[in-house]
């Protein structure tokens, strides 16, 4: 019984959380990782598969069916419409470098469920490979090397083709153009095939073209893609690993000690003192952990905006528009990303007084103007309309850092455009001489504040209920560095709302010079 509770209680150890917490942080690691590969592989490969179907097109399309006609029998390679067909075979197959094969096969007229070969691209003299001549010789697959039971076996009209029916989309292609399902990998190499009917002038189906595209190193290139950012991940979950067994540990060791110093009021005090101090420091290597982390973030998520802005602009080929479409998505969550690790950051730089202020004369009924002319435009993408209107009585020169005012101004006017479905947002200046102070009210007609809401809106981490409802995105810290920010330099923020579905005004307040 004591061995059962001894174990229960080590389960229980703050070590023992870390290393679970450790071993379940590299599970989600490892099947994150697995997935991002496998949409990653899913995207390449259908861009394949679009590619060489778009081949297979053109080239069946280039093909007169009734020259296929008269091309039955081994002899037939003689013929000129086997020079013409196989012609404009081997033209489609060399203007595409990625294409290794291109060929014609058709149902064999004895015996439907049996497939027989009519042409192939590198085939104008069908015995060029069993000749003595090496100046003959074709490589068909382009390996450097003459394989003519292989990959450079050579075709001629009539000849088998016994593998056709293990594959079903031989025969699916006569109903219209398709590919292979998945790539496939045989003793001619890893390759992805496009399938397109060949018809004749009644709009018959007589004979299907089908062309190989080489996708040998196409793992190779996706492995290559994502190395860089899974070693970034592996390496960022080790060191938020290593800092949570560190102070996990230092927990447990100052627990111990409080432990062993229960009685002695004296040495406990004493205790407390060492504690705090270590707290203080652990708060310290908190805030420059989440500075670190913040930065580091930055080059990946830079990145990422680079080389989704290079695919959708084409810099690597057409992409379907589905892939467009997620590749849209991808670059709106890394402006979001972006925008979150700047507030984590300001949030730090205040919790650790390493908040910078550049004090100066700044026009600040100016600045309010000068924002609504920028997101003007943004408001009326979103069908909204946006007003600046003043009231003052003096010029509104502040003594104010001019970088974070305007960060203020941005905040809230861009916060009150995204809580506005429909309606108008109105920026109104104005002052009071007598308090020597001046104002600059944000007015919505959106989608308002409960009682519940206004009292906590300024917190760290808090959203308003209307904001999860109408699936607004945020981090819950911008009204927070917002207005401890107006605070250090002088002022303050406030709010009012007459409750949901009512609009709310923001109120900027700092002192006039």
């Amino acid at each position: 019984m004591s061995t059962f509770k001894s174990i229960l209680n080590r389960r229980k150890d703050p070590l023992w959380i870390g290393l679970l917490m450790l071993v379940i942080a590299m599970t989600v690691l490892v099947f994150s990782s697995q997935i991002l590969y496998t949409r990653t592989v899913d995207l390449l490969t259908e861009n394949l598969r679009d590619k060489i179907l778009t081949i297979s097109i053109t080239a069946a399309a280039n093909i007169d069916g009734e020259d296929l006609e008269q091309l039955n029998t081994e002899a037939d390679w003689q013929k000129p419409e086997w020079q013409k067909v196989v012609t404009k075979l081997n033209k489609a197959k060399y203007s595409n470098d990625s294409v290794v094969f291109m060929y014609i096969f058709r149902k064999t007229a004895n015996d439907p469920s049996q497939m027989e070969f009519v042409a192939d691209a590198d085939s104008i003299n069908p015995y060029a490979n069993d000749t003595i001549n090496s100046k003959l010789n074709v490589d068909v697959n382009r390996d450097q090397k003459i394989e003519p039971e292989g990959p450079d076996k050579l075709q001629w009209p009539g000849q088998p083709y016994p593998e056709a029916v293990d594959i079903p989309e031989t025969f699916s292609a006569y109903d219209g153009p398709l590919t292979s399902a998945d790539l496939y990998t045989d003793e001619y190499g890893t390759v992805l095939t496009g399938y397109a009917p060949i018809k004749d002038k009644f709009g018959n189906t007589v004979a299907v073209l089908a062309s190989d595209i080489k996708a040998d190193d196409f793992f190779t290139i996706t492995t290559q893609t994502l190395r860089p950012f899974v070693i970034y991940i592996v390496f960022l979950t080790f060191i938020i690993s290593v800092l949570t067994l560190i102070i996990i540990f230092t927990a447990r060791q100052y627990s111990r000690y409080l432990e062993r110093s229960k009685g002695e009021i004296e040495q406990l005090a004493v205790g407390l003192e060492h504690a705090n101090e270590r707290l203080q420091v652990l708060d310290k290597q908190k805030s420059e952990f989440v500075s670190i982390a913040s930065h580091q973030l930055r080059s990946p998520l830079t990145a990422i905006r680079g080389y989704v802005s290079m695919m959708t602009e084409g810099s690597f080929g057409e992409l379907p528009d589905k892939a467009n479409e997620a590749l849209g998505r991808i670059s709106e969550s890394t402006v979001f990303m972006a925008s979150s690790i700047d507030d984590f950051l300001e949030v730090s730089r205040i919790e650790s007084g390493n908040m910078k202020y550049d004090y100066k004369d700044v026009n600040f009924k100016e600045q309010a103007e000068h924002v609504v002319d920028d997101l003007r435009t943004d408001a009326l993408r979103r069908g909204l309309l946006l007003m600046f209107r003043s009231d003052m009585n003096e010029a509104g020169v502040v003594r104010a850092d001019a970088g974070k005012t305007q960060q203020i101004l941005h905040n809230l006017i861009n916060n009150a455009l995204k809580y506005t479905p429909k309606g108008s947002v109105t920026v109104y200046a104005h002052d009071d001489i007598k308090g020597k102070k001046m104002y600059v009210e944000i007015i919505d007609t959106g989608l308002g504040l409960s009682p519940e809401s206004l009292t906590k809106l300024f917190g760290k981490f808090a959203r308003a209920k209307v904001a999860s409802s109408a699936n607004i995105m945020g981090t819950g810290l911008g009204l927070f560095v917002a207005r401890e920010m107006a605070r250090a330099m002088g002022g303050d923020i406030t709010v009012t709302s007459e409750g949901e579905g009512k609009g709310s005004t923001f109120s900027i307040t700092l002192p006039l010079i």
